[in-house]
């Protein structure tokens, strides 16, 4: 998404995908009315403020904080009961760069019901010209103000490609470009004390974070303090998410 845009993608409370008719993202109640949902005490208030004007990015980060608190320990049993948080918005709350096989959904990870993040999954949060284009479309397009690198535990991609660079082969063909990608970050991580596959994981994340906060496209964003990037990692078997960088 670096080259200058001739047309417009949003329509007053929609998502309009090139070749497509645009698609209401409003909340439920909320299209014609402007109707505010409710809600017992300050949380039903918050949402409804949320869905209702731009957030900060450190307003955006503490909702993801407080939705992962009301989650963790449930981990991967109770990761199909949905959010339960924040209704669909008329933006998303945060953009969620995570790895294709991580158990748990982002949405059900912060507490927010689908439509609430813009979530883009590819292995290992690794980045092409494809992808990082997808997250400048959540800041630019729709007003996200908070981009999560979310990296994980036991990654599946970062394993084989640790494996592949230690025996001296190739790693399966399906993962080829994503362990070429990860060549930097496997370099991080196996040459640190502790386990390799969590410090490369980790080192990938960090390299991600690096990486979006120096995109052209972000960068007036991030400098007049309109947007984040933070990065994240989530333990599987708690659910809990630790949030590695940020406001």
């Amino acid at each position: 998404m670096r080259s200058p845009r001739n047309h417009r993608w949003t329509l007053r409370g929609a998502v309009c995908l090139p070749g497509g008719a645009p698609r209401d993202v409003r909340p439920r109640g909320a299209e014609d009315t402007g109707t505010k949902g409710t809600g017992a005490g300050n949380t039903g208030a918050e949402r409804t403020d949320a869905r209702e004007r731009r957030l900060t990015p450190a307003e955006a980060l503490r909702l993801l904080r407080e939705g992962n608190a009301r989650r963790a320990g449930r981990g991967a049993r109770g990761a199909r009961r949905g959010g339960g948080g924040c209704p669909a918005a008329r933006r998303p709350v945060a953009a969620v760069l995570a790895c294709v096989d991580c158990p748990l959904p982002p949405e059900t990870l912060f507490g927010q019901e689908p439509g609430a993040l813009l979530v883009i999954r590819t292995a290992a949060h690794t980045l092409d010209a494809t992808v990082e284009g997808s997250v400048e479309y959540g800041p630019v397009e729709l007003g996200v103000p908070l981009v999560v690198v979310l990296g994980h535990e036991h990654c599946g991609a970062v394993a084989a490609a640790l494996e592949s660079r230690t025996a001296g082969t190739r790693p399966p063909a399906h993962l080829a470009v994503a362990a070429a990608r990860l060549a930097a970050a496997c370099r991080d991580g196996s040459g640190a004390p502790g386990d390799a596959v969590e410090n490369t994981v980790r080192a990938q994340t960090d390299r991600v974070v690096a990486r979006l906060r120096d995109d052209p496209v972000l960068l007036p964003l991030l400098r007049r303090g309109e947007l984040e990037v933070v990065g994240a990692h989530c333990r599987e078997e708690t659910g809990e998410v630790e949030f590695l960088a940020g406001p």
